[in-house]
């Protein structure tokens, strides 16, 4: 198993919480721990924005060669572009 991808999301709406998320198979696996808890949460669901924070992850991941493809279009299959670049394309 690879080392986990983990970030701090200050925008958490109880505070601060640690964000880390692995990938096993064909499976994503998103686990969270609120500032002052003890143990980890693996039942909450990541939000849009937890998607778009991992997304741009993996992109500088692979930029340096430390993923697979796999994980990538995991990643962007579930993750949807931000509505401004809808907008731009001239997609509603």
């Amino acid at each position: 198993m690879r080392r986990p991808i983990g970030w701090i999301d200050n925008d958490f709406e109880g505070g601060r919480r640690e964000v880390r998320v692995t990938f096993h198979g064909n499976t994503i696996k998103w686990q969270f721990l609120p500032e002052g808890a003890e143990e980890w949460e693996y039942t909450t669901a990541p939000t849009e924005e937890n998607w778009r924070q991992l997304e741009q992850k993996l992109k500088d991941l692979w930029q340096r060669g430390h993923i697979c493809k796999t994980e990538m279009g995991m990643v962007a299959r579930r993750c949807p572009p931000p509505d401004d670049q809808y907008k731009k394309n001239g997609r509603k």
